[in-house]
């Protein structure tokens, strides 16, 4: 649409070479301001091919919802398009590419730890079947006692007094050598020493991935943003790795957030202003950003 209000009209298909043709289209027609909609990932695709077109603004659904009965592609995109030209929207925020494949590092570490709990929660219920019970007395099932344990089950020593040698010795000292052999006590098949061992391999692969996307993270942080990751982690509670999960969302350029309120709302933090007739309907918090409420 252009400052006239006059209508140019295609239809493209979502492939790259599909996606490059509409991009010349529009630049043919001198388009400077492209809007579209955010659902789900497959806005990012079409966002990494336009990128060279003008501004591009990244628009929540909610504000930008068509009447009833009036709802098909072509009328959606004249409505964003009306709307775009009397600057009745704003695009929500979108960072940089930097920033964007600094998220996808991000978002991976979630992915992997999410797996590796996964792993972890199998992993002990396997040794609950086989009546080792070891998880009841030890902190955690990620600590050292009990993956040496493991270690030594996907070997294939099943012996409770062997593998009570690798037990930490307050661990030992603190829940009693009896009770501790008498929870080493199982009964192992050899598919469970195969079961044991293929879970130790795939928690062990995602904690070399974990380690490989956090150096490249922190990496990327201490080169792009040396002043600003230094001065997060003097904040108390917030280390390396929150320091870089905040980076990797934000980036270090606040301009999109006019205020320190307007950052806190982005994330989903603040309470919501919902009220009617001296009545308020709700206070509850919005969904904003959940991996900012997992630091």
């Amino acid at each position: 649409m252009n400052e006239n209000g006059d209508k140019f009209e295609a239809k493209y298909g979502v492939l790259t070479l599909e996606l490059e043709e509409l991009c010349q289209l529009l630049l043919d027609h001198g388009v400077k301001e492209v809007t579209m909609e955010s659902t789900s990932i497959y806005w990012h695709p079409v966002w990494r091919v336009l990128e060279g077109v003008g501004e591009l603004k990244l628009v929540t659904p909610y504000f930008i919802k068509q009447l009833p009965g009036r709802k098909s592609d072509v009328c959606d995109a004249a409505w964003i398009a009306e709307c775009t030209l009397k600057d009745l929207i704003r695009g929500s925020f979108v960072p940089d590419s930097l920033v964007q494949r600094m998220r996808q590092y991000n978002r991976r570490i979630f992915d992997l730890n999410k797996e590796k709990v996964y792993k972890l929660t199998k992993l002990d219920a396997l040794l609950q079947h086989c009546n080792i019970r070891l998880s009841n007395y030890v902190s955690s099932t990620d600590s050292k006692s009990y993956k040496d344990v493991v270690k030594l089950l996907s070997e294939g020593v099943t012996a409770p007094e062997a593998l009570l040698e690798v037990i930490h010795g307050r661990t030992v000292k603190r829940v009693g050598k009896s009770i501790l052999l008498s929870a080493l006590t199982g009964v192992v098949t050899e598919t469970d020493i195969d079961l044991v061992r293929q879970y130790r391999e795939g928690i062990e692969l995602d904690d070399k991935h974990l380690k490989e996307c956090q150096e490249k993270l922190a990496a990327i942080c201490e080169r792009e943003f040396p002043k600003e990751f230094k001065d997060l982690q003097t904040i108390p509670g917030v280390k390396e790795r929150s320091a870089t999960s905040i980076l990797s969302d934000t980036g270090a350029d606040m301009k999109m957030f006019i205020t320190a309120a307007a950052l806190v709302s982005w994330c989903g933090l603040k309470p919501r202003n919902e009220e009617s007739a001296g009545k308020i309907k709700s206070r509850r918090i919005t969904h904003g950003n959940k991996l900012y409420r997992l630091l």
